[in-house]
């Protein structure tokens, strides 16, 4: 069942749904460990600019791929682990969902070459959503959709390599992204669940992320390819993926607190109703702002940027992962919140009973 389906302006972002629940989520790291220390770049080989980057962005570790892995390899090993630990037929997937900027081939997405992989059934519908920090939150959304429409099984893979992508001697992103994949399952049920979405979009972030050149608007050609630095010292091309790092900060400061509010008031809840809050985890110090101005006790929102990096589209779901390990519960209410290119932000609050949330791993790891 889903509600809010209304032609009214102010009710269209907003949704409720009853008979759904994520059943499982996995997340598969990129096989090389970047370690900041070992990267003096990054921090002009300055121990004291080190130690206070480490303190307040939160720089520590984080996963890249091999050359020759893909989003769909690290998305592919997440969902077989998933399904091996489910233990579940891949015939009784009905549909897979698959959120990338960074896909293996511009045509077809990644959702069909992961039917492939994962040897889905014809039946299986596959769908690719093109979004990168607020992905994982549009494709659940899509998901509950789907088993609001009959289906009983849906199957969302959701990942990056954004290192492919970001030029290494671009200091101020290089040393945040962790390539990453994710999987996870959504299941009906007959047990009623409360579930919340709220969904927004303004596009006039478009050329605040963004990877200028290389596409169809700006085909590569060997002046894109040229590199230059900017005035932080930065060195890039128009190939290479940008952040305006001030006006994405500033979005997330104005919209991120009033979406939160937005969503638990229309949701009826109260922060004291919500067991964690899974921000997206764009930094330490991003993580660590929206907790305090949104007045959230900070053992509420877990933070694992200094040990995994910025996971992209991953990153909702490798936080999870991550604070699975910890968990002493197995039922527990969460509100997620995912913000980023596009300018694309949403947040949904989740009633999770007996998930199986499998701890990070790396990428060809003996018994993944």
């Amino acid at each position: 069942m889903v509600i809010g389906l209304k032609r009214n302006g102010d009710l269209m972002s907003f949704f409720e749904f009853e008979n759904a629940k994520v059943a499982g989520i996995s997340v598969c790291l990129g096989e090389n460990v970047c370690l900041f220390d070992e990267q003096p770049e990054y921090y002009n080989n300055n121990e004291l600019l080190c130690r206070r980057l480490k303190k307040t962005i939160g720089f520590g570790k984080r996963y890249e791929a091999a050359e020759k892995t893909t989003t769909a390899d690290l998305c592919a090993e997440a969902a077989l682990k998933l399904i091996k630990s489910m233990r579940l037929d891949v015939n009784e997937i009905d549909a897979i969902i698959s959120v990338t900027q960074t896909p293996d081939y511009y045509m077809p997405g990644n959702a069909h070459v992961l039917h492939e992989r994962l040897n889905l059934s014809k039946n299986c519908l596959a769908l690719d959503v093109e979004l990168g920090c607020s992905g994982f939150v549009y494709a659940l959304f899509l998901s509950y959709l789907m088993i609001s429409a009959g289906m009983n099984r849906v199957l969302v893979v959701a990942g990056d390599t954004l290192s492919k992508v970001i030029n290494r001697k671009d200091r101020s992103e290089a040393p945040l992204f962790t390539d990453s994949g994710s999987a996870c399952i959504v299941e009906r049920t007959i047990q009623k669940t409360e579930s919340f979405f709220l969904l927004k979009s303004d596009g006039k972030g478009v050329t605040k992320m963004f990877q200028p050149a290389s596409a169809y608007r700006c085909p590569s050609d060997e002046n894109t390819k040229i590199e230059y630095m900017d005035r932080d010292g930065n060195i890039r091309s128009a190939e290479n993926f940008f952040m305006n790092g001030l006006e994405v900060f500033n979005f997330t400061l104005t919209e991120q607190p009033m979406m939160l509010q937005e969503l638990l008031t229309r949701s009826g809840k109260e922060a004291v109703d919500v067991d964690y809050f899974i921000f997206h985890q764009g930094n330490k110090y991003i993580v660590e702002t929206l907790a305090k101005s949104m007045k959230i006790p900070f053992d509420k929102v877990p933070c694992f940027f200094p040990e995994y990096g910025n996971q992209s589209s991953a990153s909702i779901p490798g936080t999870i992962c991550a604070q699975g390990m910890m968990k002493e519960k197995f039922s527990y209410s969460l509100v997620l919140q995912g913000f980023g290119i596009g300018y694309s932000w949403g947040g949904c609050f989740l009633d999770m009973r007996d998930p199986l949330i499998l701890p990070p791993f790396v990428y060809g790891e003996e018994n993944a």
